[in-house]
């Protein structure tokens, strides 16, 4: 049976360049915290691929940490600007990744106030709301770029205006916005990332860090202290590759996706008029359309998609035989009905147009 994957927003293919290119530098094999010649050799390579990153992000080499992943990058930034404080309130949207919202939950555990940004219907930040929150005990805000679920833009530029004018740090989970919106962080004190969203390894990831931080991981000292353990080199090389390739090639990726969305949505739509888009008519990443269709739960929709070969995800989760409303689409102001039938179809580069007709057909079998 052929298979169609379209849950890019969860993990994405290697891209064949990325994947020729790793097995090239499989032979780089070098710690590069090591004094000898083939330890330094490494050391070279880690930091050309350091100074490239940050070249493409626009920000200073000094500033960007190799970590293994986005989760880690969240957890370090929550508990890295708590420290060991019992008190202050730190403010999170409504609708964060659970990278976020988890470690924010710890801490409130221990006494720190956690405030929630109202969002709107789609999912965005209500920056009156914000205002409103921030006070002079406020030890940071976190807000994710792009919606994991929903591919809403967050007005960043905007947030990072106003805590800077507050003088409060301002942390974005940028996983879903890297290679499909113009990332900008002027502003932003911290923006984490992962590999594996943008066509690159799973295990590795990066932090942009333009403020000081406690360490979440103590050891060896690596990454200038802030993140301990031996340098995942393969997975740092290959990233930095795939994230030369997504900024090359920018704009035709980015015109590729949206039609790839635009024509999956069109067709559905079609086909299904009672469908809703959730967010169509905002800002949103070129690669994420959610649809709360007319009947069954997303659930449901995933299982029986997937007997038929279409990858795809669901917001609502499965919990002793019960299936729960996504928690993010009612804090957006969507009934229990609507949130429980809700499935989320993410697009990459190596799709194609013949598929995304054919997962269109599947869906239709299905009504």
């Amino acid at each position: 049976m052929r298979r169609i994957y379209l849950d890019n927003a969860a993990t994405t293919l290697l891209l064949p360049e990325v994947r020729e290119f790793l097995c090239k530098v499989l032979d780089v094999f070098g710690n590069p915290s090591s004094v000898h010649a083939v330890g330094e050799e490494s050391r070279e390579l880690l930091e050309i691929a350091r100074e490239n990153t940050a070249g493409l992000l626009g920000v200073d080499p000094e500033c960007v940490f190799f970590n293994s992943c986005a989760t880690e990058g969240n957890n370090t930034v929550i508990f890295g600007v708590a420290g060991e404080r019992r008190k202050g309130n730190l403010i999170i949207s409504s609708v964060e990744h659970k990278s976020v919202s988890k470690p924010a939950h710890v801490l409130a555990r221990r006494g720190i106030e956690l405030r929630e940004v109202r969002v709107d219907r789609n999912g965005v930040v209500d920056l009156e709301d914000l205002e409103r929150l921030i006070d002079g005990d406020t030890i940071l805000v976190s807000v994710m770029y792009v919606s994991n679920e929903f591919g809403t833009v967050q007005p960043v530029e905007e947030i990072a205006k106003i805590c800077g004018e507050k003088g409060v740090p301002f942390h974005t989970d940028a996983v879903q916005a890297i290679g499909k919106v113009e990332l900008r962080l002027e502003g932003v004190s911290f923006a984490t990332f992962s590999g594996h969203k943008f066509h690159g390894p799973k295990g590795v990831g990066l932090l942009y860090a333009s403020a000081p931080l406690k360490p979440l991981i103590h050891g060896g000292g690596q990454e200038r202290g802030m993140r301990s353990g031996t340098e995942n080199l393969y997975g740092i090389l290959a990233m930095s590759k795939a994230l030369e390739i997504i900024f090359e090639r920018f704009e035709e990726n980015v015109s590729r996706l949206e039609t790839l969305r635009d024509r999956f949505e069109d067709t559905l739509l079609e086909a299904l008029p009672d469908a809703v888009i959730v967010g169509k008519n905002v800002p949103r990443s070129p690669a994420i359309s959610t649809v709360i269709f007319p009947k069954f739960t997303g659930w449901d929709i995933v299982r029986m998609l997937s007997e038929k070969g279409l990858m795809c995800s669901s917001g609502s989760a499965c919990s002793s035989g019960e299936v729960i409303p996504n928690p993010h689409l009612l804090a957006m102001g969507y009934s229990p009905e609507e949130a429980l039938r809700a499935v989320r179809f993410s697009f990459g580069l190596l799709n194609t147009e013949e598929e995304v007709d054919e997962a269109v057909r599947l869906i239709r079998s299905l009504f």
